[in-house]
C-alpha cells in the first residue's frame, strides 16, 4: 500500500436514533446523520487538499445497503468523489443480526429471553439467530481488506461502510486480538485513515458519536 484508506461509517439513522439492531435492513438518515455525512465528505476534502490529491482520483468503494447510499451520495457532493454503480461491494455490509434486525433490545430479550447475556459472554463467536458472528464477518471482511489494499498501490481508496464491519476490517488492518476490534470505536462524526500499519481518526465539525 502507497496510498491511504480513508474508512466511513454513514451518519446516523432513524433505527440508530431508536437503538434498533440495523443489520442487513435499513433506515433512512436523520437530520443529524445527514449533516454527519456533508461533514465527512468536507473534511476529506481538505484532508485532500493537504496532501495534495485530487478527489477525483480516489477509488471508492461501498456497502450497497441505502443507509450507506445515502450517506456516500452526500459526503460525495461534498469531497467530489466519483463514484458509480461498480463501486458496490455487498462484503461491505453490516454484520446481520438476522431475526433480530430492526428489533430493540427490549425486543430481543422478549423474544429471545437471556440471548443477550449469552452474546455478551462471547461476543466473539455468538451468532444471532439466522444472523452473523464476528467470525463470520471475518471471512467476508478480510478478501474485501485485501482488493481494496491492492487498489491503494494506486490511488488512495475512500471505503464507506457500518460500525461492526466497519471495526472488523480496521482491526483487521492493524492485526489487533479479537477482543481489541471488539472494543474499537464506531463513530458517526469522524472517519479513519489507515495507513503504514497504523489508523488515525480524523475528526469533524459534528461531534456526535451514534452506537450500532
Amino acid at each position: 500500500m502507497h496510498y491511504p484508506i480513508y474508512l466511513f461509517r454513514h451518519g446516523e439513522t432513524a433505527w440508530n436514533a431508536e437503538r434498533r439492531a440495523q443489520g442487513h435492513l435499513d433506515s433512512p438518515l436523520t437530520a443529524a446523520g445527514r449533516a454527519q455525512a456533508r461533514a465527512m465528505g468536507e473534511t476529506l476534502a481538505e484532508e485532500m487538499r493537504q496532501v495534495g490529491y485530487k478527489p477525483s482520483g480516489v477509488i471508492v468503494r461501498a456497502s450497497p445497503l441505502g443507509r450507506v447510499r445515502e450517506t456516500l451520495a452526500i459526503a460525495a457532493e461534498a469531497a467530489g468523489l466519483a463514484h458509480d454503480d461498480q463501486c458496490f461491494d455487498h462484503r461491505l455490509r453490516e454484520m446481520s443480526w438476522g431475526d433480530w434486525d430492526g428489533l430493540n433490545g427490549a425486543e430481543i430479550e422478549a423474544g429471545w429471553p437471556g440471548d443477550l447475556a449469552a452474546r455478551r459472554l462471547d461476543h466473539w463467536n455468538y451468532q444471532p439467530p439466522r444472523g452473523e458472528s464476528y467470525v463470520m464477518a471475518v471471512q467476508r471482511a478480510q478478501p474485501a481488506l485485501d482488493d481494496i489494499a491492492a487498489l491503494a498501490v494506486e490511488r488512495p481508496v475512500a471505503v464507506f461502510a457500518h460500525g461492526g464491519i466497519g471495526r472488523v476490517l480496521r482491526g483487521l488492518f492493524l492485526r489487533v486480538p479479537d477482543t481489541e476490534i471488539l472494543t474499537m470505536d464506531q463513530p458517526q462524526d469522524a472517519f479513519y485513515r489507515l495507513h503504514k500499519g497504523a489508523a488515525t481518526r480524523i475528526g469533524t465539525s459534528v461531534d456526535t458519536e451514534v452506537e450500532a
